[in-house]
């Protein structure tokens, strides 16, 4: 019977191996765009069998160039398979943005709203800016041409109340 060292040591590459070429699969579909990393990892999960399918940590794991590597676990996946994971998932992700951004430039699809939308909820850096709040007490400069109107200037800034006297216009 293997010890989990031992179980992990041979199980990992195999899991590794089938869950890449599933996921190669779902993300080449132009389709998958929408998708974040973690329904990609749900989504390939639901398409193997319960004793290859992979926790999200590992998922995760798989994804970063920068995470340390158990030595035990993942000692029959190369480099370069490693380094192949991270760029189908990165090469697949701008191929879509740029089908998207084509869709959207291109004037005769009748579907440039529907791309622009999702480009936008989907990247960070294409994310809309949220809008400079403007000072909400803007200053209004009124001159008065005599005294008179400078009293009346003076009293509406004071909150008093103005009889204006008024004359009909006859037309």
């Amino acid at each position: 019977m293997l010890n989990m060292t031992e179980r992990k040591a041979y199980t990992q590459p195999t899991k590794f191996h089938k869950f890449y070429e599933k996921m190669k699969k779902l993300v080449a579909d132009p389709k998958s765009i929408i998708l974040t990393d973690h329904e990609v990892w749900v989504l390939v999960n639901s398409e193997l069998d319960y004793e290859d399918q992979v926790s999200e940590v590992t998922f995760e794991k798989w994804k970063s160039p920068t995470s340390k590597k158990n030595v035990e676990a993942n000692a029959q996946i190369s480099d370069e398979d490693a380094a192949g994971f991270r760029q189908c998932l990165a090469v697949s992700r701008a191929k879509q943005k740029m089908a998207l951004t084509g869709n959207m430039l291109d004037e005769d699809n009748k579907n440039q709203w529907g791309a622009s939308w999702i480009l936008e909820r989907k990247y960070e850096d294409l994310k809309k800016q949220p809008m400079i709040a403007l000072n909400s007490n803007p200053t209004i400069q009124i001159s008065a041409g005599d005294k008179e109107a400078q009293k009346m200037i003076d009293q509406m800034i004071n909150g008093e109340v103005i009889d204006i006297d008024h004359k009909e216009i006859e037309e």
